[in-house]
């Protein structure tokens, strides 16, 4: 990701105030992921963490580290995902479906 992009992202993460409608899971329509370069982590402060990474030039090695590791992912264009927590500032929780369901952080650009 250039720099111009990473603080394109950032900005528009802080300005977004999107509020995605969490139902009851019995009633809820699937959401789906909208971005081909959509990623996730597990952990909220590591999503933070790489959000404000965006604007320097190490936000690509950090990116790639976390991958490696497994504390965060990337989510393919159109995935269904449960939505199940919205957080402060354009962030929110969600479930990757599957035998042995996992939930991560994203943005909420990345969801519809």
């Amino acid at each position: 990701m250039s720099k111009l992009g990473a603080v394109f992202l950032t900005t528009a993460m802080l300005a977004a105030n999107v509020q995605i409608p969490v139902a009851n899971a019995a009633e809820e329509a699937p959401h789906l992921i909208t971005q081909s370069s959509a990623w996730g982590c597990r952990d909220k402060g590591d999503l933070f963490n790489l959000l404000f990474a965006g604007i320097s030039a190490s936000f690509d090695t950090q990116l790639a580290t976390a991958l490696a590791d497994g504390r965060c992912v990337y989510f393919a264009p159109g995935e269904s995902v449960t939505v199940l927590e919205q957080g402060a500032h354009g962030v929110v929780k969600v479930q990757r479906g599957g035998a042995s369901p996992v939930t991560y952080w994203t943005t909420s650009r990345n969801v519809r």
